[in-house]
């Protein structure tokens, strides 16, 4: 019997990866079969590093910030610079 994966990723992500993956002839369920396959055998591939804690903190709060923006944003250059320097 096969076991369900699930996981959550931003929409647009979503979108973006079938949309890429189908220029390929695969699916999103198909590419993470693929992906988990790999490493199962395999292990991780050697590019990938396997981050610390602290690496796998920072992940966290970015996708937090992306959920729920602490950060003020800027339209031009003019305005960065002055949020800096607060």
């Amino acid at each position: 019997m096969d076991a369900r994966v699930d996981s959550r990723v931003p929409e647009d992500i979503k979108k973006k990866a079938a949309e890429e993956l189908a220029k390929h002839g695969m699916s999103i369920s198909s590419f993470i079969r693929v992906m988990l396959s790999s490493v199962a055998n395999d292990g991780l591939p050697k590019y990938w590093g396997i981050p610390n804690i602290e690496t796998m903190a920072s992940f966290d709060e970015a996708v937090d910030d992306l959920k729920n923006p602490k950060l003020k944003g800027a339209t031009s250059y003019d305005e960065l610079e002055k949020l800096l320097d607060e």
